[in-house]
């Protein structure tokens, strides 16, 4: 990279992400600054040389950047950052096979992008001064320089007039984010270090078998006691989760529901039965290192590992139905749709295990699988707004599962189209969920229908007043969409509270 390119594209970008984001909430001007950075990024670290990770890469960064505009949740920005902050070495270093160790000299590179970038050597071969240095000298000359203003201040009223009023137009708060912007582009443009990539390079996905001349007897007598007792483990690990999974088939897949809250059945009964599965894959990857992957009579215990790992998958199965079954009496959550894209990862992370054993693969192997799943299952997550979601599939389901109106009116303004009902519309949902449901839905610790229709209404005039103050670069298709559908359906305009609904709220 040319120093003249670097610190030309450095200062260009650090002045457009002053622009975009001063005084600016988060929307169109998020994708123009990633639509800008990117291509600068493969410009200054040409050539281009694509694998498959890097394209992954591209097409994730440019996916989640649209998503921002017609999603807009929180989880789609944070996704689309932490994709843009992860992917910055793929796209430098086009030999970057593992997502993960990509990640790590991600971070590695956020903590340098506070230092000036400089070469360790001139042209003409000389070294060049530490970096450490460069930065204290620099300092240095600015403290000099700002003491001769002082002084030139002090000896004459006119030139300190002039510096007075140079200072009270100065507004901090552009000069900070402009610094930030040039950290942003010191972090995107600086060339990275090689002893990372080049470290990922030695490492293989096939196990190599490492023969030992010494205490040969030893070290045959050590791998047949871990086999005989890998053997053991998984012949009664298996036994045990035979009868569990048995056991769900029939209570969990064939749910009959009584009536209760399902917090025990579903909140704790599915994490511990999650964190079960993370230690079966600990203990097959534990039986299963160095050489007894080459041991000649280890057959016995590939079978009841592949055994104890599809019964795995199995029982993530019916974790997956244990939250189905909880989605369909108590409707959607947060919560609950993570569950079932960390049971995808799970399984990733389960039949690549299976990969592992069957073949011989390394730990790399699984690092490069696993975190690769990572990165595209969680910027799958965000290229849809889920509280869009939510708002409309439980309320389509009010005849069949619970509507907890105090967690509905927390939901994002692009559901807020969704979220406005009527009261009619109200009085019916109350007659359905009293008929629906097998407790009492108007307990003290449930707000009533009457204090939701409230809250959406003060929740529709903040986002109004949020909305008519936008200005372009804040714009995005979601809040678009739903300032337009609120205004087509009346809801908009209908924002009179009487005078009993301030004291329902209080």
């Amino acid at each position: 990279m040319k120093r003249l390119a670097y610190i030309f594209a450095s200062v260009a970008t650090a002045l457009v992400f002053t622009l975009l984001f001063f005084e600016n909430s988060i929307g169109l001007n998020l994708v123009i600054l990633e639509w800008i950075t990117i291509p600068i990024m493969l410009i200054l670290n040409r050539p281009f040389k694509f694998n498959k990770l890097t394209v992954t890469a591209l097409a994730v960064l440019l996916t989640t950047s649209l998503a921002v505009l017609y999603s807009h949740s929180g989880w789609t920005i944070f996704v689309n950052i932490l994709m843009f902050f992860t992917c910055n070495s793929i796209i430098v270093f086009k030999e970057y096979r593992s997502y993960m160790y990509a990640a790590f000299e991600a971070f590695r590179n956020a903590a340098l992008s506070f230092v000036p970038q400089t070469n360790k050597k001139h042209e003409d071969g000389e070294p060049k001064m530490k970096k450490s240095k460069i930065l204290w000298l620099t300092v240095l000359a600015f403290v000099i320089t700002m003491a001769f203003v002082l002084l030139y201040s002090l000896g004459s009223s006119r030139f300190g007039d002039m510096v007075a009023d140079l200072i009270r137009s100065l507004n901090f708060k552009f000069v900070l984010l402009f610094l930030f912007g040039l950290v942003f582009a010191n972090f995107a443009f600086r060339k990275k270090t090689e002893k990372l990539m080049t470290y990922e390079a030695g490492k293989n996905e096939i196990m190599e078998h490492k023969r030992r001349k010494k205490y040969l007897r030893g070290l045959s007598q050590t791998l047949k006691n871990r086999n005989f007792f890998g053997i053991m483990l998984l012949g009664m690990l298996n036994i045990v989760l035979l009868f569990f999974n048995i056991s769900d088939i029939r209570y969990v897949w064939f749910f009959s529901w009584d009536g209760s809250f399902l917090k025990e059945y579903v909140h704790e009964g599915t994490w511990i039965l999650v964190f079960c599965i993370l230690i079966s894959q600990m203990i097959a990857l534990l039986l299963f290192r160095a050489n007894l992957n080459f041991y000649s009579r280890n057959r016995l215990l590939k079978i009841l590992t592949m055994i104890w790992l599809a019964q795995n998958c199995l029982m993530t199965i019916s974790v997956g139905i244990r939250n189905f079954w909880y989605v369909k009496y108590f409707g959607l959550a947060f919560g609950r749709i993570a569950v079932f894209f960390f049971l995808v990862l799970v399984v990733v992370g389960l039949i690549s295990i299976m990969v592992k054993v069957s073949k011989r693969k390394t730990m790399f192997y699984l690092f490069k699988v696993n975190s690769y799943a990572f990165m595209v299952v969680i910027s799958l997550s965000a290229l849809v707004n889920w509280s869009v979601v939510i708002a409309q599939y439980n309320f389509a389901h009010s005849d069949s599962s619970f509507i907890e109106y105090s967690f509905m009116a927390q939901l994002s303004d692009p559901a807020l189209p969704y979220l406005t009902k009527t009261r009619e519309e109200l009085d019916l949902i109350d007659q359905q969920q009293r008929q629906a449901m097998k407790f009492d839905t108007r307990q003290d610790y449930f707000i009533t229908s009457k204090k939701y229709e409230i809250l959406i209404k003060m929740k529709i005039v903040d986002f109004k007043e949020r909305y008519k103050n936008q200005n372009f670069l804040e714009w995005n298709l979601a809040d678009e969409w739903a300032y337009r559908e609120l205004k087509k359906s009346g809801f908009a305009d209908d924002t009179e509270f009487s005078a009993d609904w301030f004291d329902l709220i209080k």
